[in-house]
């Protein structure tokens, strides 16, 4: 297959200027323990180091400022104890720290370290001083089951785990399986991380030691050491940095692999110099490729304060939001439509007033959704999709338009080719030209990753493309998702987008949440659409399969009708980051079928229903 550039996005550019934020936490108690008067000796208000234009390792490149600021300004926060803080002094410290306590314990260079907790402020430091300590990241979620667990470890071989206390024992039961000694299992409990917030604050008092139960605290008292050099930039391309694991929407996750080169690029193509002062507020996980990319890099490199909720509440995030007065954050769909739907007594729209750019990303979502959420913000707010894969970082964005809301594209679209990053359609084996012609989505750049763990083989072409497995098209510059390849529904010749059907069953009141997929109808003749759907918690009103069927079908073209049934489920699996997992829900459909069949054996005239539907609680 023969490519030729398509689509380029603008020339990289940083921030040029600074930003100062007024999303400061409050004064302190003095009477919480977690205060501590900073010195003039370890906290002076000079200029952070500016970067040198040689940096190849990601370490150095996320530790050295682009612009002036004070170092003594809370760059990472805890928003419900906000003492939790680290400044870039503090931060810069305790990376350096944790360097040389891995590195004293025994990590070598190329070996794995498992981080197996949720969000906190030590997190990134965590993730940079394994890197720097010549170590590859990977992370998980700490909610894992024993199974899914042990499909990591045994995707990864990690020599350390660091783990907090709610997974502990499902931690040691894996690194037992795995032949792990107890001693390379560390916890980080709240505790520790108390008492390595103390420490940063005043290293002259060495943190306490704890041999029963070895914690992150081992790694304090070695002094400190330098990251991993990298000489060139071919060597930064080649050395592994981090694993992330893939969505496993089809299947079992697997670990794409992401170098320094690779890290930096994925962050240079997202940097620019907003209108509006940021102040970041981050509530998704941030194990996952699309929330840590503005939580590692962007506030000790340009003065940016990062509030980590340890997970999405509601009312948790909106009061936030509003008590720190965030100026941007990133949703996933599912949050979109929870914002949307809420009550009036949550008083969104106040709550919401101080924010200026919101990207919404993880699953499709549909204009209508993004167009009653843009009008719950701020005159000046602008909320705009974002489109990305572990595999290459972020390739398109709805960025914070120059010229504010009136510039703002089409909410449906995905936007425009991110700085470095190009991208081309492809239909059979010629490249699409014209506007509004799907294609297949092919996209390369520096920020693609090395391969997946564990497998030889290139995943990329001859010429550096990637197939995405997505069917998009362009209209005005601007890209449009269709559909995932493998999960568009083939109905008599025709191709349906699930997410599509799904746009139009989330605008029926009684219905929270859905997911469409395809089945083969009992005789054989094509798939149909089958929806599983979650009923809203309305009081006195409960939403019936026909009433779902024809809501759809009054809606859309008749070949995308329900035809293969609709059926109420407790909820719909999902990835943390929003994502349908469509292999579970098939698993799911071929146990229903299976059973309708046996059923059918003995005459049960109501399994099924009238063209396929059902109200069945699976």
């Amino acid at each position: 297959m023969s490519f030729s550039v398509d689509s380029v996005g603008p020339e990289l550019s940083g921030h040029e200027k600074a930003i100062r934020s007024p999303g400061f936490p409050p004064t302190c108690s003095s009477q919480n323990p977690l205060i501590f008067s900073f010195t003039l000796f370890f906290c002076q208000f000079t200029a952070p180091t500016m970067e040198s234009s040689h940096s190849h390792d990601v370490v150095t490149f996320s530790l050295d400022a682009q612009i002036e600021y004070d170092p003594c300004k809370p760059l990472f926060i805890d928003p419900q104890e906000p003492c939790r803080s680290l400044n870039a002094t503090q931060f810069r410290f305790l990376v350096h720290t944790l360097i040389a306590g891995l590195k004293a314990h025994g990590l070598d260079r190329g070996d794995c370290v498992l981080l197996h907790t949720g969000n906190n402020v030590l997190y990134t430091a965590l993730f940079l001083a394994i890197i720097g300590a010549g170590g590859v990241y990977m992370g998980s979620n700490p909610h894992s089951q024993l199974q899914e667990l042990n499909h990591t470890v045994s995707l990864t071989h990690p020599k350390w785990i660091i783990t907090e206390p709610e997974g502990s024992s499902t931690v040691l039961t894996i690194a037992n399986k795995h032949n792990l000694p107890d001693n390379h299992v560390l916890l980080l409990d709240d505790a520790t991380i108390t008492e390595t917030i103390r420490f940063v604050h005043d290293p002259s008092i060495p943190p306490p030691q704890n041999t029963d139960k070895p914690n992150l605290l081992t790694l304090l008292s070695h002094g400190t050491s330098a990251p991993l050099a990298i000489p060139d930039a071919a060597t930064a391309a080649s050395t592994p940095a981090a694993l992330y694991s893939t969505s496993g929407t089809t299947g079992l996750p697997k670990a794409a692999v992401l170098s320094h080169a690779s890290l930096m690029a994925q962050h240079t193509s997202i940097a620019h110099s907003p209108p509006y002062p940021v102040t970041r507020l981050i509530s998704l996980p941030i194990f996952h490729l699309f929330s840590s990319l503005w939580t590692h890099l962007f506030p000790i490199r340009y003065g940016e304060p990062l509030y980590l909720l340890r997970e999405f509440q509601l009312p948790v995030f909106l009061s936030t939001v509003h008590q720190y007065q965030i100026t941007e954050t990133y949703l996933v769909p599912a949050m979109v439509h929870m914002l949307n739907q809420a009550p009036a007594t949550l008083d969104v729209k106040t709550r919401l007033s101080s924010l200026r750019y919101i990207g919404v990303a993880g699953a499709p979502i549909d204009r209508d959704s993004m167009s009653a959420f843009q009008d719950m913000l701020h005159p000046d707010a602008c909320a705009g999709q974002v489109w990305g894969m572990t595999e290459c970082g972020v390739v398109f964005q709805q960025c914070y338009p120059a010229n504010g809301r009136s510039g703002q594209g089409d909410l449906g679209s995905i936007g425009t080719v991110t700085a470095g990053c190009e991208a081309r359609l492809v239909s059979g084996a010629e490249v699409v030209k014209d506007d509004e012609v799907p294609g297949q989505l092919y996209v390369r750049g520096a920020g693609l990753f090395t391969g997946y763990l564990g497998r030889n083989e290139s995943m990329v072409d001859a010429e550096g493309w990637f197939d995405t497995g997505d069917v998009a098209y362009v209209k005005n510059g601007e890209y449009f998702i269709v559909g995932r390849t493998k999960e568009l529904i083939k109905v008599r010749g025709y191709q349906v987008c699930p997410a599509e059907i799904e746009a139009v069953l989330l605008q029926h009141p009684l219905i929270a949440d859905v997911a469409v997929i395809g089945t083969c109808l009992s005789d054989g003749s094509s798939e149909a659409p089958r929806a599983y759907v979650v009923r809203a918690r309305a009081p006195g009103a409960r939403v019936s399969s026909d009433e779902v069927y024809d809501f759809a079908r009054q809606r859309l073209a008749a070949y995308k009708a329900l035809d293969g049934g609709v059926f109420f489920v407790d909820r719909i699996p999902r990835t943390v980051s929003g994502k349908i997992q469509r292999g579970k829900l098939a698993s799911m459909n071929e146990r229903r079928d299976a059973l309708a069949g046996l059923l059918a054996r003995f005459k049960a005239k109501d399994v099924g229903g009238l063209k396929g539907r059902a109200s069945v609680v699976v």
